[in-house]
């Protein structure tokens, strides 16, 4: 019986550090945008909130419509970037307070012209703590952690 429970114990943690080590599945976005066409746009007037709340939006189609003509009623944007519910992550904090530049997270999507397949930089927490060294940013686990 313990051998099993052993057994069945190692099989799930080497299948969690598989998952966690395989790179996320491509994915297409709805519309081919290109960012390197929006340069002269600073990040923040289209991802609301980066600057000023925990969250930054994804603008919708009523937003784009004030600049584009040719858009659908409504835009499915797929979340590239996904955090764990158990860390606690603002944008404000990383890119007002901190003054850290979008691209130390999310690359270099200013250059890109097409959507990206998948996220360009992995946030796990070795990035994450890699950063924060790097910028003398808190180590505390309840900086971060819920």
């Amino acid at each position: 019986m313990r051998r099993a429970l052993v057994a069945t114990f190692v099989t799930v943690m080497a299948a969690l550090v598989w998952l966690a080590a395989m790179p996320p599945a491509a994915f297409r976005q709805p519309i081919d945008f290109p960012h390197a066409k929006h340069q002269a746009v600073a990040c923040t007037v289209c991802h609301r909130g980066a600057a000023t709340a925990a969250r930054a939006g994804i603008p919708d189609a009523a937003f784009c419509a004030k600049c584009h003509s040719s858009l659908p009623k409504s835009i499915a944007w797929v979340q590239v970037t996904r955090i764990p519910p158990h860390v606690m992550f603002s944008h404000r904090r990383h890119v007002t307070l901190a003054r850290l530049d979008c691209a130390s997270c999310h690359g270099e999507m200013r250059e890109r012209r097409v959507p990206i397949g998948t996220a360009q930089v992995r946030l796990t927490m070795t990035t994450c703590l890699s950063c924060h060294r790097h910028e003398g940013a808190a180590e505390d686990c309840a900086a971060c952690h819920r």
